[in-house]
């Protein structure tokens, strides 16, 4: 009766929100929507700490998001991309920077971030 009573509440935006809600999720997912990307860069591009970026991209992994392959083992190197899941996510960040575009103020004496 309970697992009924959890599909009858389930909300899709609310678990998006939920999966894109977490720190730097939005950051890594955009990152790869430019294409595969190792660890390091990842790390280094948003100045992630390492723990923190191994947790949402084991989080994105879980959910199919990120697939993970590793590429050697000794030195270590792992390469992350978007799975097709993944690469749908391109159209919520089209309409956020719509919004952005229509209703956000660059703020005084700043370049403005680069936005494709």
């Amino acid at each position: 009766m309970e697992h009924q009573e959890e599909d009858h509440l389930f909300c899709p935006a609310n678990a998006a929100l939920t999966l894109l809600g977490g720190r730097w999720t939005m950051h890594i997912v955009r990152s790869l929507l430019d294409g595969k990307k190792r660890f390091n860069e990842l790390s280094h591009e948003h100045k992630i700490n390492p723990g923190t970026l191994r947790e949402r991209l084991r989080e994105l992994e879980e959910e199919g998001v990120v697939t993970r392959t590793v590429l050697s083992a000794m030195p270590p190197h792992v390469e992350y991309a978007l799975t097709p899941k993944g690469e749908e996510l391109n159209g919520v960040f089209e309409a956020v920077a719509q919004w952005g575009r229509a209703w956000m103020t660059p703020p005084a004496k700043r370049e403005p971030a680069a936005c494709e």
